[in-house]
């Protein structure tokens, strides 16, 4: 019996297939199944990112961040609390109530 890895396959014994279209599907199989237990041994060593360098230092944060992220949120508070009383105004003027 032919050998496909760890695998021992009987398919193209009992085949008409030729000795070509049988090794074919035996590698296929043996790349795919490296590509598969390759892909498992990464996910279970897991990887870092390539952009961060260091951990964040929580007892010192970066404030030009904290500033630009809050101030950002409170930008787009505004623009919805305007877009808003806009809109109001807007359905009043069209349904005849101001």
């Amino acid at each position: 019996m032919g050998k496909c890895g760890n695998v021992v396959s009987s398919k193209c014994l009992g085949n008409n297939k030729g000795a070509a279209e049988c090794l074919e599907a035996i590698v296929a199989k043996m790349t795919f199944r490296r590509l598969l237990s390759g892909t498992v041994l990464i996910n279970k060593v897991g990887c870092r990112s390539a952009f961060t360098s260091s951990k964040p230092d929580v007892n010192n944060p970066n404030w030009l961040r904290v500033g630009l992220a809050f101030g950002t949120s409170a930008f787009l508070w505004a623009l919805l609390f305007k877009q808003h009383s806009t809109d109001v105004h807007e359905y009043k003027v069209r349904n005849g109530l101001e």
